[in-house]
C-alpha cells in the first residue's frame, strides 16, 4: 500500500515527511512471539527501512520520525537482554541524526507541535479514540496508532474549535502476528498545510482498491 504512496510523494515532493505512526514494524523483537519463531530479522527491516528513508530524503525537504509502540519493541528487549542495550535502536542503526532526519521519542513530555496542530503516535484505542484524545489533550491532534481513521470536533459555543484526526495506516491488513484474520483496518495518509500564522489544513485521503485522488489527479 506505501507503493502508491510514494508515486504521490514522488510527485508532489513535500517539504516534510511526517511519520507519526509506526514507520517500523519491528517483528522479529516482537514481546508478543513469546518464544515462537518468526522468519523475520531485524537486519532485514532495517535494510528495507534504509532504503524507504532513502527515498524520503530524496524527495522531500525534511523526515520526522514518531518513535510508536512498534518501535518501542526494541527499547523493551533491550532491557530483558543487556548485552544488546543501545545496539539495535533505530537512531543507531540508521545513523538518523547523521541524516538530518528528526526521531520524536515516544516518551517526549510534550507533543509536537506544526503551527497549531500538535502531533504524537497515540495513546487510546478504544472504539470512539478521536473522541478521547480531543477530550483528554484539548487540542487539535493528529496521530496514528488504532489503524483506523476517525475525525472528532468539540462544539462548544465559548471555545476554540479543536479537531482530532485518528489516521488510518499503510500497513498490511494481513500481518503475521494476526495469523488467520485480517486487520480491520483502513489505508489512508494526509496532507497537511500550515499558514505562516499557524492555521493549517490537513486533508485525510482514504485509498481504496489502491487508488486515491488528489488535486484532480489519480494515483493507482
Amino acid at each position: 500500500m506505501y507503493g502508491v504512496v510514494k508515486r504521490f510523494i514522488a510527485d508532489f515532493k513535500p517539504d516534510v515527511a511526517y511519520l507519526v505512526g509506526d514507520f517500523a514494524e519491528c517483528e522479529a523483537l516482537s514481546p508478543h512471539l513469546k518464544g515462537q519463531y518468526s522468519e523475520a530479522t531485524h537486519l532485514a527491516e532495517l535494510e528495507v527501512l534504509d532504503k524507504e528513508l532513502t527515498f524520503l530524503e530524496n524527495n522531500c525537504g525534511k523526515i520526522v520520525w514518531f518513535e510508536g509502540n512498534h518501535c518501542d519493541w526494541v527499547n523493551q528487549y533491550e532491557a530483558k537482554n543487556p548485552a544488546t542495550r543501545g545496539l539495535l535502536g533505530y537512531e543507531k542503526q540508521l545513523r538518523l541524526k547523521e541524516r538530518g532526519i528528526e526521531w520524536v521519542p515516544r516518551k517526549r513530555k510534550k507533543l509536537y507541535k506544526v503551527g497549531k496542530l500538535h502531533m504524537f503516535h497515540g495513546m487510546y484505542v478504544n472504539e470512539y479514540h478521536a473522541k478521547k484524545h480531543l477530550m483528554k489533550l484539548g487540542c487539535s491532534v493528529v496521530y496514528g496508532h488504532t489503524h483506523v481513521s476517525q475525525v472528532h470536533t468539540n462544539n462548544q459555543v465559548m471555545q476554540r474549535t479543536h479537531k482530532a484526526y485518528g489516521l488510518g495506516c499503510l500497513c498490511n491488513k494481513k500481518a503475521s502476528y494476526l495469523k488467520d484474520l485480517e486487520g480491520s483496518w483502513n489505508h489512508e495518509f494526509a496532507v497537511l498545510y500550515v499558514a505562516t500564522n499557524g492555521e493549517f489544513n490537513l486533508y485525510p485521503i482514504d485509498i481504496i482498491n489502491n487508488r486515491f485522488y488528489f488535486n484532480g489527479k489519480s494515483y493507482k
